[in-house]
């Protein structure tokens, strides 16, 4: 044999080599990786509610507007609240609502920025304490996402960990792991994480609206003697745009 097929062969088996290691550990990456099996954009709804009985005597927003924290949303006179502080009840004021003594009124302020869901009171009408004068959906968005785990998975998924949000138009952004909780029913365990990523706002807005589908891959824990390969190759493919 010339030292040129020699060469060859040798460079050959190398090429073997890397090209089997390499499939190695994206196999190994795809083992630590899950998928919802549903996910949407989420935000949390605070619900403008009336301490007082009373007659909405202003109303300055109505649904689908958007407000800013410390906005005024409703004015309520309220028969209740004089007989209250005449009876020596003390009532302060609080982000949420001021009241006047004297006239006998409430008003209530948004505590977020945000958009009115719904709108459950109007002008001129009369409501008993603890209803609903509206609610609020905050403008911070996060995505809940479902998994079904086997138990050996649920125990190397973690708060921080990276997750790949796949947007309705086939955008993708990253985000992290805030929360995981599970449910068991019918259906089994089912696992939801809460996670949140600083592009979301970025993105379209209709991409991001309350409810928008979403698909989730989440990267599991891995202590295995691939890991630090792995993670070695996940950067570099990301650094240079195919991941």
């Amino acid at each position: 044999m010339t030292w040129e097929n020699r060469l060859r062969l040798t460079l050959g088996v190398l090429g073997v080599i890397v090209v089997v290691g390499l499939l190695t550990v994206v196999f190994n990456q795809r083992q630590n990786q899950i998928a919802s099996f549903t996910g949407a954009v989420g935000a949390d709804v605070y619900t403008v509610g009336a301490d007082y009985s009373g007659t909405v005597v202003k109303q300055d927003v109505d649904a689908g507007d958007s407000v800013t924290k410390g906005e005024e949303l409703f004015v309520v006179q309220s028969l209740q609240l004089k007989e209250n502080v005449a009876n020596g009840l003390k009532v302060g004021n609080t982000e949420a609502y001021r009241v006047d003594l004297k006239k006998g009124t409430i008003t209530y302020f948004a505590v977020v920025d945000g958009t009115v869901q719904s709108l459950n009171a109007r002008l001129g009408n009369s409501l008993g304490a603890g209803s609903a004068l509206a609610t609020i959906a905050s403008n911070d968005r996060y995505v809940l996402a479902s998994f079904r785990l086997f138990p050996r998975d649920y125990a190397r998924v973690h708060t921080n960990s990276v997750a790949r949000i796949r947007l309705a138009d086939d955008e993708l952004i990253t985000g992290i792991v805030t929360q995981v909780s599970s449910t068991t029913g019918d259906d089994g365990t089912v696992s939801q994480l809460r996670i949140e990523s600083g592009a979301l706002p970025k993105v379209a807005e209709g991409l991001r609206n309350p409810g928008a589908p979403v698909g989730v891959t989440v990267t599991l824990a891995d202590s295995g003697p691939l890991a630090g390969v792995g993670d070695a190759l996940t950067d570099f493919l990301v650094k240079i745009g195919l991941r």
